[in-house]
Formats: structure tokens, sequence, C-alpha cells
């Protein structure tokens, strides 16, 4: 059978909460997996940079099974989607990794991580932050997403 996704909206901040509960849930036959898609970034604190994980889409959960669910509790609407280009996204799991590239004359290559070869992904850059906003196709609309991306030179 075909594997459906379904996007669930939940409080930000909640979405692990939300995957532990669904997880639960819903019938075993029905649901394959629930996820919240998380990116990796770099952050400075006591004078060094740290890796930090972050949600992907805050207040977003995903369900894949293999036909319509039907969950307990009636109140919930679960919208069918496709995330394929964040799965293709994640090369560990459900973790978007960092990215690395340089900026030459004006124009960003990404030079290893998931973002290589997808610069026209990419809408704005923040060399500070070292994330990148991104543009990808959610459903039938767009979402803009935060991921990691360390610019390390610039000609």
């Amino acid at each position: 059978m075909k594997e459906i996704w379904y996007l669930l909206k939940c409080p930000k901040g909640d979405e692990t909460d939300y995957v532990q509960k669904y997880e639960k849930l819903a019938d075993p036959k029905e649901l394959q997996e629930v996820v919240c898609f998380e990116y990796h970034r770099m952050i400075r604190y006591g004078g060094n940079w740290h890796l930090e994980r972050r949600t992907l889409l805050p207040g977003c959960i995903f369900l894949s099974g293999t036909r319509a669910m039907e969950l307990k509790e009636k109140a919930v609407s679960l919208i069918p989607c496709e995330p394929s280009c964040l799965i293709e996204l994640c090369q560990e799991g459900n973790l978007v990794a960092m990215s690395k590239g340089v900026i030459k004359n004006g124009n960003t290559i990404v030079t290893s991580g998931p973002l290589k070869g997808r610069e026209p992904w990419i809408r704005r850059i923040d060399r500070h932050r070292r994330t990148a906003q991104i543009e990808i196709p959610l459903g039938d609309q767009k979402a803009q997403v935060t991921v990691g991306l360390e610019i390390y030179e610039k000609s």
C-alpha cells in the first residue's frame, strides 16, 4: 500500500509531547511513524560554538500511515501532505544537518551538507547566526523554514 503523510498542527514548543501522545493514541495497523523534523544550527555561548537541535517546523508534526487514519480524538484535523523534500534534506533520521558553503561573486555555493545542489531554495542567509531561510513545497503551498548554513568564505 502507498504511504500517506498527514500534517498535524500543535502548539509551538509542544511538538515532542505530541509525538509521544500520537504514537500511543493511533492504531498501530494504520500509523507507521510520527515525526517532528529538526535541524542543526551553530550557537555561540561560553566563548565556544555549539551544535544545537531546533524544531524545523514549529507547531507541526507529521504522521505517516498506509490508509486514512482514525484517531481516537475527533477534534484533530489531519491535513494530507507530501513532505518529500523534507525527507530528502534529512540525511540522518529526521534531522537536517548543517550545510557549509562559500559566496563567490555574490553567488552562494554550498560545498557540503543537505543544501548542496539546492542553492535555488535559499531565500535569505544570516551569516552571523549561521542559518539560511529556504522555501520548500509543503502540500499545495510553500513554507519558509530555517536550516543551518555556515558560510566560511566570501570573495
